[in-house]
């Protein structure tokens, strides 16, 4: 299976999440931001993404609106005829849109909710530090150096970053 991978991904995190997306058995997949790294032809996942910005990947059906917005929900829900099996919050990194993102697709999903740059330290990585004793998580999180070189292009880093991780919340899991 090849799957496209975005720039906005560090490569052991992208696949460990893949990977759990496909173990899951997630078949439609909502992308809050433009980045997305999904290729759907070449996984088998409906993937929509959403954003105020245009669909930067002409392959991928894109709701250009706001992801705070009731209707912009609702037009993802029409398009996929039900609701999504997994939403990725990776839009507006600040707290309080983070914390709208969830509070609109929470309900919405099925099986999965991811966060991306969870160690981002724009207020992302505070609401996921608050959210993630709630309920069922995991967090992905790449150290080694040579994929913390290749995502941040050569910045000197140790493969400690100041961005990147990803949050899972599990629903429907009988704990």
């Amino acid at each position: 299976m090849t799957i496209y991978r975005g720039s906005n991904q560090r490569v052991p995190e992208y696949h460990s999440w893949v990977s759990l997306c496909v173990g899951m058995g997630i078949r439609s997949y909502v992308e809050l931001g433009v980045g997305s790294s999904w290729e759907h032809s070449q996984v088998g996942i409906n993937v929509i993404t959403v954003d105020i910005l245009p669909n930067g990947f002409p392959s991928i059906p894109h709701v250009q609106g706001d992801s705070h917005d009731l209707g912009t929900l609702h037009q993802v829900l029409t398009i996929l005829g039900g609701p999504p099996d997994c939403v990725f919050i990776d839009a507006d990194h600040s707290y309080d849109a983070c914390r709208q993102d969830f509070d609109m697709w929470y309900p919405a999903a099925t099986k999965l909710i991811g966060f991306h740059d969870i160690t981002l330290q724009e207020g992302s990585d505070r609401f996921w530090n608050e959210v993630k004793r709630q309920y069922p998580s995991v967090e992905i999180i790449g150290r080694d150096q040579a994929s913390g070189e290749a995502w941040q292009r050569g910045s000197g880093t140790n493969g400690d970053l100041h961005a990147g991780g990803i949050g899972v919340i599990f629903k429907g899991m009988d704990l």
